[in-house]
Parts: structure tokens; sequence; C-alpha cells
């Protein structure tokens, strides 16, 4: 579909904006591992498949692998850190079973910011955390609010 037939859709159009929010990009060199990985590691889920591309989603944490063309020009994107949140220590327990080989220790209490959590690396180096809050929280949601139509004369 062209940018000419996507901009004569009505903006009513059920199929465009089904989603509220964003995703990262991340560079990698290795996008097959990393797939298998984060889906079969960590239990992600493949939301969007595109060229070259994989787009996971954990609720609502959204990642895009992008596959580098020239590996021995570009680097993968190693910055940041990406953290998982689960909704009870049992579960940060479970993902530190699966993943004790690349942990930096054991699931611990972190009372300054009332958490329990431990890290980890991803098969090239990124650093990973997965956490339990300790605390109540807002619920987040990625679902489109409904917009309240404007007039477009005001």
């Amino acid at each position: 579909m062209s940018s000419a037939d996507l901009s004569s859709q009505s903006h009513n159009d059920n199929n465009v904006g089904q989603m509220l929010g964003g995703l990262v990009f991340i560079k990698t060199r290795d996008l097959a591992s990393l797939e298998k990985f984060y889906i079969e590691t960590i239990g992600m889920q493949l939301w969007l498949e595109q060229p070259n591309i994989t787009i996971l989603h954990h609720g609502n944490m959204i990642l895009g692998f992008h596959q580098i063309q020239n590996v021995d020009e570009q680097e993968p994107d190693l910055q940041g850190m990406y953290t998982f949140v689960y909704p009870s220590l049992e579960q940060v327990d479970d993902m530190h079973a699966k993943l004790q080989h690349v942990a930096d220790g054991k699931p611990r209490h972190n009372e300054r910011y009332q958490i329990y959590q431990f890290f980890a690396k991803d098969p090239e180096g990124r650093d990973l955390e997965f956490q339990a809050f300790l605390h109540p929280l807002k619920e987040v949601s990625s679902a489109v609010p409904k917009w309240r139509k404007r007039n477009r004369n005001q």
C-alpha cells in the first residue's frame, strides 16, 4: 500500500493505530541468536516480523531487533539496560533458574527501590534486569484510549 493510499484512508479505520506507546529498536549482529534467547529463554512473544527485523514483546515492553547489514562496519547497540518486570518474587526466581549461567548472582531484595531483582547478560552482552516491585503500582496499558472527536473549526 502506498503512502498516498494510507493518507486517503479514514482516520476511523479500525486496522490503523491499534497501539499507543512506543518501541525501542536495537541493532544486532546475530538476529537469529537473539530471537532464540529472548523467545525461548526469557519468554518474550513475537509481535511483528519485517525484513531483517524481529519485534518482540513482554507485557507492554516492546523491543525491535534489527540485523546489522555490514557486521564489519557497524557495532551492535549495547548501551542501556532492559528491565523485565514480573508480578511475583516466584517469577523472578523462575527466571533466575533459567538464566543462572549468565546472572550476576542470586535474586536479592533492594530496600532502596523496594524491588526484588537480579541482573544478567544477553548473548551479545547487553545488561538485563529481572525484578518484581515490592509495593503497589498504577496499572499501565498500551491500549489506545477512546479519543474524543474534536471540532476542526475550534
